[in-house]
Formats: structure tokens, C-alpha cells, sequence
């Protein structure tokens, strides 16, 4: 039984490891980039300035159109 465990520990550390190893193949540029501080996440992607908006909000005023014989239905 043990050995069973130690061959599937041994198997899916295998696994992670080569993942991780592939991983840091294809993006190494990357990593030492942002780890040197010139990530494109970590500069601006654009300069803004602030801007004020204003809303006019005016009432609408429509005719109502009841008609008696539904208000007496309910």
C-alpha cells in the first residue's frame, strides 16, 4: 500500500514540476522583467485628468390615459 502512495506522490510531483518548469521556459522574459520592475502592468497605460459631469434631469409630463372600465374591473 505504501508503495502505491509513494508511486503516486512521486507522479504527480513529477507532473507539477514539469508544468512548472515549462512554465518558466516560455515566459522567463517576463518574470525577470516584472521582477526588475519594468512590467507593462506596472507603468501607466494611460494619462487621464479629471473630469466634472453635469446632469440636468427634467420631469416628463405625459397625459395619463385611464380608462374607467379597467379601474372599475380591479
Amino acid at each position: 500500500m505504501s508503495l502505491l502512495a509513494a508511486l503516486a506522490f512521486t507522479a504527480v510531483f513529477g507532473l507539477a514540476m514539469s508544468v512548472l518548469f515549462e512554465t518558466l521556459g516560455l515566459n522567463w522574459r517576463k518574470i525577470t522583467a516584472a521582477l526588475d520592475g519594468h512590467s507593462r502592468i506596472a507603468e501607466p497605460v494611460m494619462v487621464t485628468r479629471p473630469v466634472q459631469v453635469r446632469i440636468a434631469s427634467r420631469r416628463v409630463c405625459r397625459p395619463l390615459t385611464a380608462r374607467p372600465q379597467l379601474r372599475r374591473a380591479a
